[in-house]
């Protein structure tokens, strides 16, 4: 639904990037969730961070 990134440092080829999402606030009554999404390079250092309002898919109804 919305997401922002800010980009913190260049990525380069041959990088390990690792993506980390984190559930940081649940709003049931809007059936939404808000994510806060960091991205670490091999030496640690932060190259991403950003926050995304996502509308999570529901679970099928069992019979």
């Amino acid at each position: 639904m919305h997401q922002t990134l800010d980009f913190l440092a260049p990525v380069y080829i041959g990088d390990t990037v690792t993506a980390k999402v984190e559930v940081i606030e649940k709003m049931e009554e809007k059936k939404q969730v808000r994510l806060k999404t960091t991205c670490v390079n091999q030496e640690g250092k932060k190259v991403l961070d950003g926050e995304a309002l996502v509308s999570p898919p529901r679970s099928p109804k069992t019979a």
